[in-house]
Formats: C-alpha cells, structure tokens, sequence
C-alpha cells in the first residue's frame, strides 16, 4: 500500500495514528543556531538601534561578550535596586560610568528575578530582618538598552539574546551583545578592557560580602623548604606562563593544590603570596555558617569561573570533610566533588584547599586523580629554616648567637618562632634596649610553659602536675 513521508513519520492512507500525530509534532520542531537569533533580535528593533546609533547596520557591528552590559541600566529604568544583592565587578563599574539609558517605546522588557542570599548574612555581619534575609538579583531577559557612557566616545547597544540550539543541548542558551558604529570599536573594546580588568591587587571575597583587600606577601618573604619551592611556587609560576601550550593541547587550564601541615607554617602565607603574584581574587566561603548550604559552594566556583583567573579557597576542609563524615556543615561532600570535577572547575580557576591532617580527609577527595595536582606538605620548620626565620627578624644577630634559640625551638612552628620572638622584643623594648639572643632564647622558655599549661589545663589529671617555673636568663 503506498505511504506518505512526514519528516519520517509514516502515514498511511487510514490516516495517521495519535503516537505518528505526536512524533509529526515533535519532528517538526525548530532549533536555531545563535547567527539567526542574533539577526532576527536585531531586525526586531532595526530602526530604534539605527536611530540611537545614529548610522545605519551597515555601518554597525555586533560584538559577542560575556558582560551582560545591559543589566546595568536596571536601576535607572526601573528606579530600584536591591542593595543587599550581589553584582559583580565589571556591572558595578559601569553603572558608575552611565550617563544615561534609554529603551524602545512600544517595547516592554522582561526582568528575570532569582532569589538570593543577602550580602552580609552570610558572614553574619548583621542580623536580619524578614526583608534583609534574602535579596533579589534582576536579569535583562529580552529587548535592547542604549547605553550612554562617560568619556565612550560612541553611544552602544547592548541586548540578550535566548535561543535553544537543537535537542542535544540541555538548556536555553544566552548571548549578550554590544551593537556600536564601526567607527567606536577601539574604544568600546577600551571600555570591555576596564570593566574586566585586574588591578593587580590580591583580594578575598567571602560568600555574598564585599570583597576584601589582602595584605600583599612575595615569594622571597616566605622561609620555604627547597621542596616546598619545587612543587608549589615553580609549579604555580610555570602554570601561568604555560597557558598557550595548556591550550594548544586541548588540556584544561587549571590547577588544583592541597597544602596540609600543622597549624602555623605557612600554609596561608603561601596562598597570600599565589594571589599576590598573580593579583587574583581568592573566592571561599564559611561551610559552617547556618544558613551555608550546596548552593553556597556552587555559586563560590561560578563566581570565580566569571572572574577567571581567579582562586577557589577551600580551608581546613580535614574538618569540614572528615573521614568519619561527621561534619556540622550543611554542604554535601559531593557537592564538593562534582564542583571540582566538573563544569565548575573551569578555564583559568586555581583550587587551593588547606588541611592540617589529610588523613583525616574523606578518601573520595583524594583518590581520583586530577583534584589536587600537587599535594604539598608544610612541616614544622627544619633547624636550618629556624635560624634562617630569626636571621630575618632580626638582622643584627649573628649566626653564631643563634645555636642555643634554634636548638631549643626544636618542635615549634612558624607561628610559634613568630610569638617566641614578639615576646622576646616585648622585653628588650620594656628595659630600653636591643634584643638580644639571650631574649629569644627567654622567649622560647616562656612559649614551652605556655604551651605546657595549656597541655595540662586540657588534661583531666592536669590540676595535680605542677607547673615548672622558668626563670629568666640572665645576660
């Protein structure tokens, strides 16, 4: 019997079934790539774009961006703004810049709400009301936005476009757009270059708070084993300048370290001095804040996927991902690996988690290969890494006064040499003079009994052992 064919739905003469009706109807659905998207969102409004540009399309180009430009117009032509909402850098920069904004008459735009953790609450810097306890970021979803920016020398338009690219792609896409004359490209690429710029100046941004300026610290500030040299801060560096060959390779551009040790030997130094050499922000967040959730940590690795080259700092993770499991953070230990091996972990992200003991870690975070390209232990320091400390604290000592410090310092961390040494001054500064050896060695007597208190004050038998007394020795 002969059939018709309808986008290979077969139809019989009878006519065609209920299922053949309903594959008829998904068969003939439309997908479109972003090039006809594009064009037909401009030909929509082609003679508002070319009225506002003041030339002609064919004298206009389109530019692909990232920047959603046109989300900084919101505040003005809506006349609101939810000042506990997150913005990101480049968005808060050009609001600053607008002159003035301006929208099609006849064409009524769509603002996409998503509901958000109000800046602060999450560092619990406030405690909030019932209208402080979430905040509201707004998204330009549809319709073109002219942008007047100070010292811009061409006025641009900046819209998105949504489209769905075929049934192999899992979600709507989105491209932002920039129309500007031909004859202002240089400049508005200027302006894309300053909105996203990095001043070289190490920051932390913690959760939704603002983000924070870190002390600058370089490589030569740090007392570092040679194998802590080796396998970070070369391996760091060698990173950054091999980008084109990472790249060339089809390889992903990113790394991951885990530096674990005792408490105070440098760990967040050394991350200090990654950010410093770099000037990158360093995105993290407190897992066991209340209100911290999986959703928290997701949004810390697409914050700093935004911002790329950025870091992820994941600290003392040991605690919040214990062997045991017993953990008091509401954040799913796989949450945390799907963001380390997926998606999330892109392009230009630095993964840096501390612990003080990985043993105790969840074996899950370490076992697949590729989480953690160096894993780098800070031990307490070697006698030759405590007199070099003390050389560089005070210059004026001779080496050889130094025997007696380095030796009974054996044990101690960097954080420990550093009190050692703030006590030490503390008495040279009290009787007028210049620290001496003698001091430090004090120093390093008083923080063993300090230590040895604390020791026995943990204990429950520690009321019935006498404290020794330490006298100071004399010069």
């Amino acid at each position: 019997m002969p059939h018709l064919s309808w986008h290979g739905a077969a139809v019989t003469s009878a006519g065609p079934s209920q299922s053949d009706i309903t594959q008829m109807h998904e068969l003939n659905h439309t997908y479109s790539t972003s090039p006809v998207e594009i064009r037909r969102a401009i030909d929509c409004h082609r003679e508002w774009i070319e009225d506002s540009l003041g030339v002609p399309l064919s004298e206009a180009v389109v530019i692909e961006t990232d920047l959603s430009l046109y989300n900084a117009a919101l505040p003005r032509l809506i006349g609101y703004a939810d000042r506990y909402a997150p913005v990101t850098p480049a968005i808060a920069r050009l609001t600053e810049r607008l002159e003035s904004v301006k929208t099609p008459n006849a064409h009524v735009p769509i603002i996409d709400l998503t509901r958000e953790r109000a800046v602060g609450v999450a560092l619990g810097q406030f405690a909030p009301t019932a209208e402080e306890s979430c905040a509201y970021s707004m998204e330009w979803v549809d319709g073109p936005v002219l942008l007047r920016v100070r010292d811009l020398s061409v006025p641009i338009v900046a819209l998105c476009v949504r489209y769905h690219a075929g049934p192999d792609s899992s979600s709507e896409n989105q491209q932002d757009l920039v129309v500007t004359p031909r004859r202002g490209v240089e400049s508005v690429m200027s302006l894309l270059k300053t909105l996203t710029r990095v001043d070289g100046r190490p920051r932390l941004k913690v959760g939704h708070g603002e983000s924070q300026m870190v002390t600058k610290c370089g490589w030569d500030q740090l007392i570092l084993d040679q194998s802590i040299v080796s396998l970070l801060q070369s391996d760091f560096e060698s990173f950054f300048g091999r980008e084109d060959w990472f790249r060339k390779m089809r390889l992903p551009f990113r790394r991951g370290y885990l530096l674990h040790g005792p408490p105070g030997n440098g760990k967040s130094t050394a991350v200090r001095a990654m950010l410093t050499s770099r000037g990158l922000t360093a995105y993290t967040m407190r897992f066991f804040h209340p209100q911290a959730d999986d959703d928290d940590l997701d949004r810390v690795f697409a914050r700093a996927a935004e911002n790329a080259p950025a870091m992820v700092l994941l600290e003392d993770i040991d605690r919040v991902f214990p062997r045991t499991g017993e953990s008091n953070t509401k954040v799913s230990l796989q949450q945390l690996l799907n963001c380390l091996d997926g998606v999330g972990s892109g392009e230009g992200i630095i993964v840096v988690a501390t612990a003080n003991e990985p043993t105790a870690l969840d074996p899950a975070i370490l076992h697949r290969p590729g989480r953690f390209d160096r894993v780098v232990l800070f031990p307490n320091p070697t006698p030759e890494l405590r007199r070099d400390y003390f050389s560089k604290l005070q210059p004026s000592l001779a080496e050889e006064n130094l025997s007696e410090v380095v030796e009974e310092s054996k044990g101690f961390s960097f954080a420990q040499l550093r009190e050692c040494y703030v006590m030490a001054a503390q008495a040279s500064f009290s009787d007028n003079r210049e620290l001496t050896a003698d001091d430090l060695v004090n120093g390093v007597w008083a923080m063993r009994r300090t230590i040895l208190f604390g020791m026995l004050k943990s204990s429950s038998a520690g009321f019935a052992a006498p404290i020794p007394i330490i006298k100071k020795k004399q010069k």
